[in-house]
């Protein structure tokens, strides 16, 4: 181990946001699709910058929605084929202006469908209180006709 930054799988785990047990499940799996890492003399993984990159990335594709197995494999097929994962990479993947708009867009139907709500329920409250009104003045008006109109038996008197 030259002068290089090597990183603990805590060190890992909390750059991506992770338990360390997760960062330990990650690396088992890229081990088994033929990525190598390097480990101390207890036989502990060392992770490189070019490792913490992988993994960043991996977080990147797991939380666009990928699979971890689809994520494995897509970092698995770069190491296999020499190909590094820059740190810039991953910035540019997490700021997607699709994505953003796609959140701004579904924050903007919530609110929408808030509104539309409380519009419903206005109107409801306004209909039943048409409702009432409506029933109050019939109520009356039945009143005032049964003392204006005189039973048949009331005309002899």
């Amino acid at each position: 181990m030259t002068g290089t930054k090597m990183y603990s799988t805590g060190e890992i785990a909390k750059r991506i946001r992770v338990e360390p047990v997760t960062v330990r499940k990650y690396a088992q799996m890229l081990e088994e699709k033929g990525y190598e890492f390097e480990k101390d003399q207890k036989g502990w993984r060392r992770f490189k910058n070019t490792d913490l990159y992988a993994f960043e990335h991996l977080a990147t594709l797991r939380h666009g929605g990928l699979s971890v197995e689809e994520s494995i494999e897509s970092i698995a097929s770069l190491y296999r084929q020499n190909l590094s994962i820059l740190h810039t990479d991953t910035t540019i993947q997490s700021d997607n202006p699709l994505k953003n708009f796609i959140e701004t867009q579904l924050e903007f139907n919530q609110k929408i469908l808030e509104r539309l709500d409380q519009q419903e329920k206005r109107q409801n409250q306004r209909d039943q209180n048409l409702i009432n009104v409506m029933n109050q003045s019939l109520e009356t008006q039945k009143q005032i006709a049964s003392t204006q109109h005189k039973k048949w038996w009331k005309f002899w008197k």
